[in-house]
């Protein structure tokens, strides 16, 4: 009875030791790494406090003449910027993808498509009519058949 209780006491003795040794190595390894992530977060806001001050003239003087070229007329430069920028970036890319769909030309582009055969075109002249659609969605649900 005496050996069991004295194994047990031994057993506990040993993973106490195991637990303080886990976290010691936790500790060890997150410290470590929180001292890395400090000093390069240190060195990247150092380089780019360098770059700002170098530029940062240049930028504020572009900014500067943007703002005088609207002349008081910021909702012009929301316009430009909030709707026709994004508006243009979407349609080139996606311009593309339709050259694609249309002519399955390039073929590099064409081979990755999820569903070969599928979604082709039904014919030519629809194209134009859902292109226009596309573009001008209240003209096209007028002129809807």
């Amino acid at each position: 009875m005496k050996g069991k209780a004295g194994s047990m006491l031994h057993e506990k003795q040993k993973q106490e030791g195991h637990i303080w040794g886990s976290m010691r190595r936790t500790a060890f390894i997150l410290g470590s790494g929180l001292l890395l992530l400090v000093a390069f977060w240190n060195s990247v806001t150092w380089h780019l406090q360098r770059f700002w001050g170098a530029s940062g003239y240049f930028w504020q003087a572009q900014w500067e003449r943007l703002l005088s070229t609207f002349e008081g007329k910021e909702w012009i430069l929301y316009i430009i910027g909030a709707t026709q920028v994004p508006s243009l970036l979407f349609w080139s890319f996606n311009g593309l993808l339709l050259v694609v769909d249309t002519t399955g030309k390039p073929n590099f582009i064409s081979r990755y498509r999820i569903q070969v055969g599928k979604n082709e075109p039904e014919y030519k002249l629809s194209e134009g009519r859902n292109l226009f659609l596309a573009f001008f969605p209240a003209r096209g649900t007028l002129h809807a058949t």
